[in-house]
């Protein structure tokens, strides 16, 4: 994403956090499950955490994909407690694996004591949300990439 769109969470209270030197970058293996997300993916590469004020919203950046991060939730955390809830259930587990290979998370969030997210969805490049219980039911929050980050950047989402 530009400076601005930093540079406008910054001015909301977010704790922005870049790189000195060179990223870690964004693991291949996650690249390749996410193809339809290099914009995101490239957008973060510089940044090494984004975090609401209050701490409660944060996006995922390199070292989150990477595992890297010291951090209470893991950048798939929503699936993996998805697909605790239908362990022994195969076909409801695939379902959660499918649908979570088509929305990479970006943003994650525990604001009001619910856990939610906003993810890039790979089938039309729009942005959805969603929270618990059922992460993936989702809606739709924004068309684009580009108009999430103007509506985040304001707070309107």
């Amino acid at each position: 994403m530009n400076k601005s769109f930093f540079d406008r969470l910054q001015s909301r209270g977010w704790k922005i956090e870049r790189y000195e030197g060179m990223s870690p970058g964004v693991p291949e293996a996650l690249r390749r499950r996410y193809p339809a997300a290099e914009q995101w993916l490239s957008w973060i590469g510089g940044v090494k955490s984004a975090v609401s004020g209050d701490e409660a919203v944060w996006l995922l950046c390199a070292e989150d994909y990477a595992g890297q991060r010291t951090t209470a939730f893991r950048w798939n955390e929503w699936e993996l407690l998805s697909l605790e809830s239908a362990e022994g259930d195969p076909a409801w587990e695939t379902a959660i694996r499918r649908f979570w290979d088509l929305h990479l998370p970006i943003v994650m969030s525990v604001a009001d004591g619910r856990y939610s997210y906003h993810a890039l969805s790979a089938a039309d490049g729009a942005v959805v949300s969603g929270g618990e219980p059922e992460f993936e039911a989702c809606e739709r929050t924004a068309g684009s990439l580009r108009e999430f980050a103007e509506k985040f950047a304001e707070g309107m989402v």
